[in-house]
């Protein structure tokens, strides 16, 4: 296994940050950098809750469901990053200002729309009041999810939930967006094998510097992770994130996801292409690393 690889390896698997290569692995011919609301659209959520297990809630202004009940989200706004766009949506339509604990989850529509939701805390601000009312939200409240409450629409039930398992005992490592640049919407692999005898190994780019392989996403409005199509016959038994990076503004609109998953196979599957090599892992501490985490199911949820 190559340093690169392991460097690549150690950062990721710590929820940090890779450079993106100039020469990605699998690629759309000519891609052009996204553009926020142009051709990507990002939606932040956040889900706040009390110390008496009561999470933080907004009254809908907009017309079409003027007076029902939801968690404060919106879409991201050209050069923000994405804690930006979730602390300035949680002050706009609560009134509260916040900061964020960790990511609970991703859903995502491909290029469609995709939509991050983060379990935050409370810093300081005061609940908007009916005498505050304007166009981003009636008033806002704590909800004790057990009292009758019109809700704009029932997706956001799991996430509360999520975020109160959560809250009692972490499924996985906090997970926040680090800022750095990506043009592009791609996705980072670590593509796992593990062996009937205990190997371990992992899929590895021959195109940029042996490190692990980068795949940018098409813009079609399809699942993104479809793009793992052109590199497993089968889906992957799991999958989750590691962490990602964003930074927003002009050529920056992308993201770029720490992605891991793991082949159904005991052996290493061909791979289209003479661009990739199965690396075994023989660093011991590395391996168990690798192992915990995908047994343990410690990853992000990624829901496509």
């Amino acid at each position: 296994m190559s340093s690169a690889l392991e460097g690549e390896l150690t950062i990721v698997l710590g929820g940090g940050a890779v450079p993106l290569p100039e020469t990605y692995d699998v690629a759309p011919e000519s891609p052009k950098p996204l553009r926020l609301r142009h051709s990507i659209c990002y939606i932040v959520m956040g889900v706040l809750l009390n110390e008496r297990d009561e999470v933080l809630m907004m009254q809908e202004a907009k017309p079409e469901c003027r007076g029902s009940w939801y968690l404060p989200a919106g879409r991201l706004e050209k050069g923000e990053t994405l804690v930006e766009g979730l602390c300035r949506e949680v002050t706009e339509e609560t009134g509260l200002t916040c900061e964020p604990i960790t990511l609970l989850a991703v859903e995502e529509r491909g290029t469609a729309w995709i939509r991050f939701v983060f379990l935050a805390r409370q810093t300081g601000g005061s609940l908007k009041s009916e005498l505050s009312a304007d166009s981003e939200s009636l008033q806002a409240s704590w909800w004790d999810t057990v009292s009758s409450l019109p809700l704009r629409c029932r997706d956001i039930v799991p996430h509360i939930k999520l975020a109160m398992e959560y809250q009692k005992l972490p499924s996985h490592p906090s997970v926040l967006p680090q800022v750095f640049a990506s043009p592009h919407l791609a996705l980072r692999l670590v593509l796992l094998c593990f062996g009937s005898e205990g190997q371990v190994w992992v899929l590895q780019s021959v195109v940029h510097s042996h490190g692990l392989p980068v795949i940018l996403c098409s813009t079609s409005r399809s699942s993104f992770l479809n793009s793992l199509r052109c590199l497993l016959k089968d889906p992957p038994r799991s999958c989750g994130i590691l962490g990602l990076h964003h930074q927003g503004g002009e050529g920056a609109d992308g993201v770029c996801f720490n992605i891991m998953a793991e082949v159904s196979t005991n052996e290493p599957p061909s791979v289209p292409g003479e661009g990739f090599r199965w690396a075994l892992i023989k660093e011991e501490e590395l391996r168990g690393q690798l192992e915990s985490t995908v047994k343990e199911k410690t990853l992000l949820p990624l829901y496509s």
